[in-house]
């Protein structure tokens, strides 16, 4: 993966760390070098992140 784009924890128990990477206005060699580029990775982790609450009023 070559733009990692977001972090961010979620899982009942906040252990599941989620990674977005960038895809859109990459060159096609650098696409076709780096396939999970536009993917959502996600793994396990041994300590839990903070949960966020976001409100927005518009």
């Amino acid at each position: 993966m070559q733009c990692p784009a977001a972090v961010c924890f979620g899982g009942e128990d906040l252990k599941t760390l989620y990674v977005t990477s960038a895809s859109h206005h990459r060159h096609p060699k650098e696409l076709e070098a780096f396939p999970l580029s536009g993917a959502v990775l996600s793994r396990r982790v041994e300590v839990a992140g903070l949960a966020v609450n976001f409100f927005c009023d518009r």
